[in-house]
C-alpha cells in the first residue's frame, strides 16, 4: 500500500498551486531533504505533534513531512486548534510545528514550538535521495463537532490513499485535468480531492471560498475540469454560467455536501460532463457511497424525500446494513477496509472501532439497491409519537429560490424554530415558509426566523452547536409566540 512519500517518484507530474505558490514532487523532495538536517528529525515519535498551517500548500507539505518522518500528526488551521486541544492531556503532545514566518496561536497553545522552513529558495534538478522512515504516518482528524464536542479520528495514511485511488478510478481522472478546490485539506473532501490529483498526476488549484459566483467565474476563466462543490451553491453557479454563456467540453462536478437536493442536481446537471453524488464520513475515509447522475429526467427515480441517492458502496468490500428500521428508514451501520484506527481520547487512550461502525445517520435503501441519506439520528423531532427527520423540512426550504442555508433549534418542549439564510426576508415569504413547515410537521408548533449568515464550520457545514449557543430557548419561545 502507498504512502504520501511514494508520490515523489521521478516520473511524477502532479502539481498543486495556491495563488503564486506552485508545488510539485521535486520541490517537496527538496524541502524534505533539508528537513532531514533539522530538529524535526529527532522529535519524539511517540508524541502527538500538532502541525499548525496557514495556507493549503503548507497543509499539503505537512502531510508529506509526516509521511517522511513517520509521525503521528494533527494538521490544523489556527481556527481548528481549540477544537483539537479541548480536554486533551498536554503530556501527550510534542512541540507544535509551525512554518517559518508565522506566529504560534498563543491563545490556545502554551507549549513548545518548533519552526521549520517549508520554502524553496532555488529550483531543484536531478534525483534527490531521501532517507524516509519505514513507519507510516498516522493522522488525527477532528469531526465537525456541529452537534457536540468534536471527536479525534485516527487514520493511517495507507488506507486514506487506498480509498482515494478508488475515487480517482471511478472519476476516470486524466493527467490533463485541473481540479479547483476551496475545501480545507484538514478535512476529508479537501484531502480526497488532493489525493485524487496525486493519483492521476494532474493539477490542483486551491482557493478560499467567498461566494459561489466567484467559484463559477474561476472555473470558466481557468479551464477547470474537476470541481468539488456544495449543493447549496447550485443557483448561483447556474446563474453565473448562464449569464457568461459558459460551455465546457469536460467538467466533472462532485457533490461534497451531506445531501444533494433534487432541484440542485437538476440545476447543475446541464453543465457537467460527469456529475457524481457521493458520501463518506471522517471515520470511514472520504468515500463510502457514490453514484453518477446521467440524465435530468432520471433524477426523480433516484430521489427519496427530495434527496438524491448517496449511491452504491464504492468498493465490494464495503458492507452496509440498517438497524432499528421504521417505515424503511433505519440507522446505518457499515464495515469498510478503509475505516479509522479509532478515536483518540483526552487521556491518550484509543477506542478502537468494532467491525461494524454506527454511522449516526438515518438511511433508506431503495428497491434498486441505491442508498439514500435521510438525516442525522440526532436531527429528528417527535411528531405524534413518530420520529421525523428534520431533513424532510430543510429540503423543502432549500428548494425555495434565494434560500442558501437552514439551521434549526428546538426548545425544551420540542418546539421547532428554523433559522433561514435567505436573500429575501419579507414577511410574506416568512409566512409561506412557516406554513410549509407546519404542513410537513402535521400541525406541530414551528416558526421561521431569517438570519443574515448561519454559523458554519471550516468545511462549510452549518454549525448547529454554535447556532444553539447563540439562539437560546427564550429566542425560540419568542418566535413561536406568533405561531398560534
Amino acid at each position: 500500500m502507498m504512502r504520501f512519500i511514494d508520490f515523489l517518484h521521478q516520473q511524477a507530474s502532479w502539481s498543486a498551486q495556491y495563488k503564486e505558490c506552485v508545488l510539485n514532487a521535486q520541490a517537496v523532495a527538496a524541502v524534505l531533504s533539508e528537513l532531514e538536517k533539522s530538529e524535526l528529525a529527532s522529535v519524539d515519535k511517540k508524541k502527538l505533534h500538532v502541525f499548525c498551517t496557514f495556507t493549503p500548500i503548507q497543509t499539503l507539505m505537512a502531510y508529506f513531512v509526516a509521511s517522511h518522518f513517520g509521525l503521528m500528526v494533527a494538521i490544523v488551521s489556527p481556527r481548528g486548534l481549540q477544537k483539537l486541544l479541548d480536554g486533551l492531556e498536554p503530556a501527550l503532545l510534542g512541540p507544535m510545528i509551525i512554518p517559518n514566518g508565522h506566529q504560534s496561536p498563543n491563545r490556545f497553545w502554551s507549549g513548545e514550538v518548533l519552526k521549520i522552513d517549508l520554502e524553496i529558495s532555488t529550483p531543484c534538478f536531478g534525483n534527490i535521495n531521501l532517507n524516509s522512515s519505514t513507519e507510516s504516518a498516522r493522522f488525527i482528524f477532528c469531526t465537525s463537532g456541529t452537534t457536540g464536542k468534536a471527536k479525534r479520528v485516527i487514520h493511517n495514511e495507507q488506507t486514506l490513499i487506498a480509498n482515494a485511488k478508488v475515487v480517482a478510478n471511478y472519476l476516470q481522472l486524466e493527467r490533463d485535468d485541473h481540479t479547483y478546490c476551496v475545501f480545507p485539506l484538514q478535512f476529508m473532501y479537501g484531502l480526497s480531492s488532493t489525493l485524487c490529483t496525486l493519483w492521476s498526476d494532474s493539477h490542483i488549484s486551491y482557493g478560499e471560498f467567498v461566494m459561489p459566483s466567484l467559484v463559477a467565474s474561476y472555473v470558466q476563466q481557468h479551464q477547470v475540469t474537476v470541481l468539488p462543490l456544495l449543493g447549496d451553491w447550485s443557483t448561483e453557479l447556474k446563474d453565473t454560467w448562464q449569464i457568461n454563456q459558459f460551455d465546457s467540453k469536460r467538467l466533472i462536478l462532485i457533490n461534497a455536501s451531506d445531501r444533494l437536493i433534487n432541484q440542485q442536481a437538476a440545476d447543475l446537471l446541464p453543465w457537467a460532463s460527469q456529475f457524481w453524488n457521493n458520501l463518506g464520513q471522517t471515520e470511514s475515509a472520504p468515500r463510502l457511497f457514490a453514484v453518477e447522475l446521467v440524465a435530468r429526467n432520471n433524477l426523480e427515480a433516484m430521489t427519496f424525500k427530495g434527496t438524491i441517492a448517496a449511491g452504491y458502496p464504492v468498493d465490494p468490500a464495503i458492507k452496509c446494513r440498517l438497524k432499528n428500521v421504521e417505515n424503511g428508514i433505519g440507522s446505518l451501520w457499515y464495515h469498510t477496509p478503509y475505516a479509522m484506527e479509532g478515536y483518540l481520547q483526552d487521556d491518550g487512550s484509543i477506542i478502537q472501532p468494532s467491525r461494524w461502525i454506527n454511522s449516526g445517520d438515518l438511511f433508506y435503501q431503495g428497491s434498486d439497491h441505491l442508498w439514500y441519506w435521510v438525516g442525522r439520528n440526532s436531527h429528528t423531532i417527535k411528531v405524534n409519537g413518530e420520529l421525523v427527520p428534520l431533513n424532510s423540512v430543510t429540503n423543502q426550504l432549500l428548494m425555495q429560490k434565494g434560500v442558501s442555508g437552514v439551521g434549526y433549534v428546538t426548545n425544551k418542549k420540542g418546539d421547532l424554530c428554523a433559522f433561514v439564510e435567505s436573500q429575501s426576508q419579507c414577511e410574506n415569504f416568512r409566512s409561506m415558509l412557516t406554513n410549509m413547515m407546519t404542513e410537513t410537521l402535521r400541525g406541530k408548533r414551528s416558526q421561521v426566523r431569517f438570519i443574515n449568515k448561519l454559523p458554519r464550520t471550516e468545511n462549510g457545514k452549518v454549525d448547529f452547536s454554535l447556532l444553539h449557543l447563540n439562539q437560546t430557548d427564550s429566542v425560540v419561545a419568542q418566535a413561536l409566540q406568533t405561531t398560534h
